[in-house]
């Protein structure tokens, strides 16, 4: 399917009070991915932009990459660059996880929910492999459940598991819908 046939029915999707009041999930989580070829990236990020500037739902949009930078904006991205120079991405990773895993980034994806009729997580390329997506809805799953919350996911979902820029798979995941 042409990439912009499948975000412009998704964008109609979205906007069903079947969508938005979670109507037919059973006892499911709200949990959607939009998953297309990696090379659509820019497409989609246009588009999702140009789709949130003109509905009237209320949608935000968060963006990963951002929203780790933020997590750690006392040590200032100056302060992460020069760590990675003088340690190595890897000893960076190992010092930004505790953090993360502490799911400060689930608190902030929680706290928008709060005020959001649907959340769009974006940049799930962007922090990998600090942040995997499975992970990331696994977190979620305990703390948000009732705002539907999409995942542009830049890879594949089969329904049982996630292979971002469908190269790396991940331990399987099975909660979230294909959208």
């Amino acid at each position: 399917m042409e990439i912009q046939k499948k975000l412009d029915r998704f964008f109609e999707e979205i906007q069903k009070d079947e969508f938005l009041q979670m109507r037919g999930l059973g006892n499911e989580v709200p949990y959607f991915i939009f998953d297309y070829e990696p090379e659509h990236e820019l497409i989609v990020r246009q588009s999702v932009r140009y789709f949130t500037n003109r509905t009237h739902l209320n949608i935000k949009v968060l963006n990963l990459l951002k929203m780790v930078i933020e997590l750690f904006d006392d040590i200032g991205l100056e302060g992460l660059k020069q760590f990675e120079e003088e340690q190595g991405t890897e000893a960076l990773f190992d010092a930004l996880r505790p953090t993360i895993e502490e799911e400060e980034l689930v608190d902030k994806i929680a706290e928008a929910a709060e005020q959001a009729q649907i959340i769009f997580i974006t940049g799930v390329g962007s922090v990998f492999p600090l942040v995997r997506a499975h992970e990331l809805l696994n977190q979620l799953h305990p703390k948000v459940t009732n705002v539907p919350i999409v995942i542009f996911y830049p890879g594949t979902y089969t329904g049982q598991g996630l292979s971002l820029f469908n190269r790396f798979e991940s331990n399987g995941y099975y909660r979230a819908f294909s959208i």
